[in-house]
């Protein structure tokens, strides 16, 4: 039996085009037996791909797919086997748009304090994020550009090193707390992919600092992942006690899906309770 244990449906904004029910018959077709729905700090499609898989008598995992932060970085944590609409769950990934536009407004405000409304934002047809205002720094020349790096990420990352006291996100440490008090389980997403401030590659120091906190896993077999990041990332698994899990991350049906051997994370499907020959 196959499985994909990160996807992402038309509840991700601005990027991710999967149907619930596409996205379920597409795993069916290609031998993938247990399917997860990780969508950007949101359940809202969890209950549709849950009918659309016992349609097609595919397990799906309810999850989510959290934007945090820990150690002046961002990660994304994915949270397993909860209650979709568990009250707590969905305050939770609720936080993270409330706490970004709070902090956005609070950091515009401090510019504007010193003289300086970033005009660039003022042309936005949206309210402004975090990101935004740190695309807006590199564009007014606050922070130099670098080669190769988006501005949004150069800025942010000044802003999480700066201005850290007006940056209150969402933390890894909240994530795991609401995620256990849920009976869920949290893991570290795409641990070596690299996107500037975006938190990544994990350092084996990162992944201890989390596990300190009560991470229960990390995403080692990523499919973005090198062959040499899924053993490093399996090896640090292995010395601290971590599961495994594997996911495409696929947003849209010109992604497909990649299934991988059920065994590759048997201990994990076991403590979800999810058998298999």
């Amino acid at each position: 039996m196959l499985i994909d244990l990160h996807t992402h449906t038309i509840a991700t904004p601005h990027h991710a085009t999967w149907e619930p029910d596409a996205l379920v018959r597409y795993a069916k077709a290609h031998g993938i037996g247990v399917l997860a729905v990780t969508d950007h700090n949101t359940t809202s499609q969890v209950k549709a791909a849950q009918a659309a898989a016992a349609q097609q008598g595919v397990t799906l995992i309810p999850a989510l797919e959290l934007d945090s932060a820990f150690g002046a970085k961002l990660w994304h944590i994915l949270i397993y086997g909860v209650d979709p609409a568990a009250p707590a769950i969905v305050a939770l990934g609720a936080a993270v748009a409330e706490r970004n536009a709070r902090d956005a407004q609070d950091i515009m405000d401090h510019f504007r304090q010193q003289g300086d409304a970033l005009p660039w934002l003022q042309t936005l047809e949206r309210q402004p994020t975090v990101a935004d205002v740190g695309h807006a720094l590199v564009k007014h020349g606050f922070v130099p550009p670098q080669p190769g790096v988006e501005d949004e990420a150069i800025g942010t990352g000044w802003i999480m090193t700066e201005l850290r006291h007006l940056y209150r996100p969402v933390t890894v440490d909240e994530a795991v707390a609401v995620t256990h008090q849920e009976g869920g389980l949290a893991v570290l997403a795409h641990p070596g992919r690299s996107k500037g401030v975006y938190a990544i590659p994990a350092t084996a120091e990162d992944v201890a600092a989390m596990v300190a906190v009560g991470l229960d896993g990390i995403e080692a077999l990523y499919s973005g992942h090198s062959s040499e990041q899924q053993q490093f990332y399996s090896t640090l698994a292995a010395a601290h006690g971590l599961l495994v899990t594997a996911g495409s991350d696929s947003h849209h049906p010109a992604q497909g899906l990649r299934g991988r051997p059920a065994g590759d994370c048997a201990a994990f499907l076991d403590r979800l309770g999810i058998r298999f020959e």
